[in-house]
């Protein structure tokens, strides 16, 4: 078993041969592709090839979760979250249909990525209120009847403070030296550690956005990283995207539920996360300063 490097990934006609062999046929187009997989464009599918064993067994995992999962899934959200194929040849990849949208991404890209805070203001509070939905239907499947795999070492543990090295002195000094923020001002009491399945990883490159349609959330991908974990940890990601959809979804959230999350609890834990990140440079990274930059507004 082989995986594309950067130079027979730019090779078009060698991925078109591949994907052909295996029963795939059409155009093929290089498409934005992320630290893991270098993907392509071939009809209304997408096909992406692991850049290496460990996410190919990670695109396994998100087959087996899919599997699991697609039954339960609500008709709303069926058409934005498609099952994927895998194909498991000389060169590996996985299939799955294709989502007209862009990604929901802070990067300086207008023609692959949309910034939610430049959405008109009706748009911003449809995607809030499907994402809130999404949310509440992941967490009440009852996760105790399915065979969801456990985390493997490509999954991130969101909740710094369960690291051994975590030092919330370090954290909190590391923080207030750089922004108005202090984490003494964010502990919560009433923590709400209720378990549920979780997508674990929404940030703005797992959702696609269209602004043609009137739901302009249009699809959801890389089920990946689901697991089983404290549910309030299912929002972290979006803090990536900007805190005010952050806020905004959980709102809307705790209006559908009786299991509410505290936002002074989410927002303590990507304040620790971006201080204990932080307590570890000697400069701070420009990728933390926009997230606090985003949670100021």
């Amino acid at each position: 078993m082989n995986y594309l490097t950067k130079d027979n990934a730019q090779d078009l006609n060698f991925i078109k041969d591949i994907i052909s062999k295996a029963g795939y046929k059409g155009e093929v187009r290089a498409m934005v592709g992320g630290s893991k997989s270098f993907a392509f464009a071939v009809g209304d599918g997408v096909v992406r090839f692991p850049k290496a064993e460990v996410i190919w067994r990670t695109m396994q995992r998100e087959n087996q979760i899919l599997t699991e999962i697609y039954p339960l899934i609500s008709d709303k959200f069926k058409n934005k979250i498609h099952q994927i194929s895998l194909v498991d040849g000389e060169y590996p990849f996985s299939v799955v249909k294709r989502f007209v949208g862009k990604i929901c991404d802070n990067r300086d890209d207008e023609v692959n990525a949309l910034k939610v805070q430049n959405l008109p203001k009706d748009k911003q509070e449809n995607l809030a209120q499907t994402l809130a939905e999404f949310f509440v239907m992941m967490h009440k499947i009852d996760y105790t009847k399915l065979h969801i795999p456990p985390k493997n070492e490509t999954i991130d543990n969101w909740d710094v403070t369960q690291k051994a090295d975590f030092d919330y002195a370090k954290a909190r000094d590391a923080l207030k030296k750089i922004s108005p923020f202090d984490l003494d001002d964010y502990r919560c009491e009433n923590k709400n550690e209720n378990l549920a399945l979780c997508h674990n990883d929404l940030s703005g490159s797992n959702m696609l956005l269209n602004q043609d349609k009137e739901d302009i959330l249009e699809g959801i991908i890389d089920f990946a990283n689901a697991v089983i974990e404290p549910k309030y940890l299912d929002f972290f990601p979006l803090y990536k995207i900007n805190r005010n959809l952050a806020v905004e979804v959980i709102k809307r959230y705790n209006e559908l539920v009786d299991d509410k999350i505290d936002i002074k609890q989410t927002d303590f834990t990507m304040l620790a996360y971006i201080g204990y990140n932080l307590a570890k440079m000697d400069n701070p990274h420009p990728y933390f300063m926009k997230i606090l930059k985003l949670f100021s507004n």
